[in-house]
C-alpha cells in the first residue's frame, strides 16, 4: 500500500522546517545576543582606530555607511510611511539623539581616554539604568526570579573585568572619559525607555533609515569643527571599520534592539548588555591575542545562568 505524499513525514519535513527555523533566527534572545556579539566588536574597533579618528568622525562614518545602504532597502517603506514620519517628527529627532548620534558620539569620545576595561564595567551600568526609568515611567517592576538573574548576570559582568579579584575593581582608576561613557550608557536607557512608551508605528527599516539621516545631519557640523583640532586619516582599516559598523552595530542592532524591546520588554532586554564584556573577553583573545582564563569561564557560566533564570517563563 503506498502511504500519500501528505501522510508522508518525510514529505512534510521541509514544511514544517522552514517556520522552525524562522522562529528560531526571529528570536528575541538570539537577536538581542548577536546584538551584545557586534556592539562588543565595536568597543574593540573604536578603541582600535581612536589615534586616527574623533569621536565625531568615527561616529559620522558609521551612520554615513548605515544611511547609503539603509536608505535604499527602507525606501518604499519610507514612501508609505511619510505621513507617519511626518507626524513622530519631534520623538524621532529625540530618538536619533538619544541613541544614534548623540549616544555614539559620547562613547567614541569616552573610549579615547579611558580604557577597554572601564568601559565594559560602565556598560554594566545599562541594566540598572533601564530598571529604574522602567519603574518610573513605565510603572514595570523586575520578579523575584528576573532580579536574581540581574544579579547573577552583574555579578558575572563584574567578575570578568575584575579578573576574578573582585578587589581589584577597587583600584580602577575614573577620568574624563569614564564620564563621557556614562552619560552614553545613560542615553542608551532613555532611549530604551522612550522606544517602549512611545512606539513609532512605521517599519523598522523606516525608523533606521530615519535615525541614519539625522544622525549624519547632528554629525556633520560637529565633526566639521572637530577636524579643526584633530583631522581624520582615512585608510583601508579605517574604511573596513566604518563598513563594519555601518552594518552591524547601525543597522542590524538597532533592528534587533527594538524587536527585544517589543517582544519581552526594557528590562528584560537590558540584561542581555551583560553578554557585552563576555564577548569582549573573547575578542580581546582572538584579536589582541589575550588568552582565555578561568576567571572568564567563571563569568561566562554567570552571566548565561543570569540570563537563563531571569527570562525563564512564569513569575516568581
Amino acid at each position: 500500500m503506498t502511504v500519500p505524499s501528505s501522510a508522508n513525514p518525510a514529505a512534510l519535513a521541509p514544511v514544517r522546517l522552514v517556520p522552525r527555523w524562522r522562529r528560531i533566527a526571529g528570536s528575541p534572545y538570539l537577536l538581542l545576543s548577536l546584538t551584545s556579539f557586534f556592539w562588543a566588536l565595536n568597543w574593540v574597533l573604536a578603541r582600535d582606530v581612536r589615534d586616527a579618528l574623533g569621536p565625531n568622525a568615527t561616529a559620522l562614518g558609521r551612520w554615513a555607511v548605515a544611511l547609503l545602504i539603509i536608505v535604499p532597502l527602507a525606501w518604499p517603506h519610507l514612501k508609505k510611511d511619510w505621513p507617519q514620519i511626518r507626524q513622530d517628527a519631534r520623538i524621532l529627532a529625540l530618538l536619533s539623539l538619544l541613541g544614534a548620534g548623540g549616544y555614539n558620539a559620547l562613547s567614541y569620545a569616552g573610549v579615547k581616554s579611558t580604557t577597554a576595561l572601564n568601559a565594559m564595567l560602565l556598560n554594566a551600568t545599562v541594566p540598572f539604568f533601564i530598571m529604574g526609568l522602567s519603574w518610573l515611567f513605565l510603572r514595570e517592576r523586575l520578579t523575584l526570579r528576573q532580579t536574581l538573574g540581574l544579579v547573577m548576570s552583574f555579578a558575572g559582568a563584574m567578575w570578568i573585568i575584575g579578573e576574578g579579584d573582585l578587589a581589584r575593581l577597587a583600584t580602577l582608576e575614573f577620568n574624563r572619559g569614564d564620564l563621557l561613557v556614562l552619560c552614553a550608557m545613560l542615553s542608551w536607557a532613555a532611549y530604551t525607555i522612550i522606544v517602549k512608551r512611545h512606539p513609532i508605528k512605521i517599519h523598522l527599516l523606516s525608523f533606521v533609515a530615519v535615525l541614519s539621516v539625522t544622525a549624519v545631519a547632528m554629525l556633520i557640523p560637529l565633526s566639521m569643527m572637530e577636524s579643526l583640532s584633530q583631522a581624520p586619516r582615512l585608510s583601508a582599516k579605517v574604511i573596513a571599520v566604518f563598513i563594519y559598523m555601518g552594518i552591524g552595530p547601525s543597522i542590524l542592532c538597532y533592528v534587533f534592539w527594538n524587536k527585544g524591546i517589543a517582544a519581552i520588554g526594557p528590562a528584560r532586554t537590558g540584561l542581555f548588555l551583560y553578554l557585552v564584556p563576555v564577548f569582549g573577553s573573547v575578542l580581546s583573545s582572538v584579536i589582541l591575542g589575550e588568552h582565555l582564563a578561568l576567571f572568564h569561564v567563571i563569568g561566562f557560566v554567570l552571566v548565561l545562568a543570569g540570563l537563563g533564570v531571569s527570562n525563564r517563563k512564569g513569575t516568581a
